[in-house]
């Protein structure tokens, strides 16, 4: 398991092109109004598209800041990324090495962030209401 008091690292290009944008409003929407309140709702959601896809992604360049730390992921979204990296390596084994266990997920997770990067440069309100994630997760599963 992963230690709840190590900082969550993600890449600078995202902290500054994903996470700023779809985390924080400039629209003068409240942070209930948003369709991720906290950045660590969308690095789930970002590692659940990284292991959808099965493809991880380095991360490059950590941002200088680690932006949260683990214990900020909640319940039972901690649980789901536990059990989708035991489906991805086909063993428990992964949740004995938290560091190892850290690094899988911040690696799908920045997989993830390049597919929501991509989507954006497409169409600039993808993400923006939870009707946009729900067909997301369709157009995924149909494939």
């Amino acid at each position: 398991m992963i230690e709840p008091t190590v900082s969550v690292r993600i890449d600078t290009f995202h902290y500054e092109n994903t996470y700023k944008r779809l985390c924080q409003s400039d629209t003068g929407k409240t942070k209930k109004e948003l369709t991720f309140p906290t950045m660590w709702e969308l690095f789930v959601w970002g590692a659940i598209l990284g292991f959808m896809e099965g493809e991880p992604k380095e991360i490059d360049k950590p941002y200088h800041t680690p932006p949260f730390k683990w214990q900020n992921i909640k319940d039972p979204h901690e649980k789901l990324l536990y059990i989708m990296a035991v489906e991805k390596t086909g063993s428990f084994d992964i949740l004995r090495d938290g560091e190892e266990l850290k690094r899988m997920i911040e690696n799908y997770a920045n997989a993830g962030m390049n597919i929501i990067q991509n989507s954006l440069a497409f169409d600039p309100l993808a993400y923006q209401n939870t009707e946009s994630l729900i067909y997301e997760i369709q157009n995924r599963l149909s494939r």
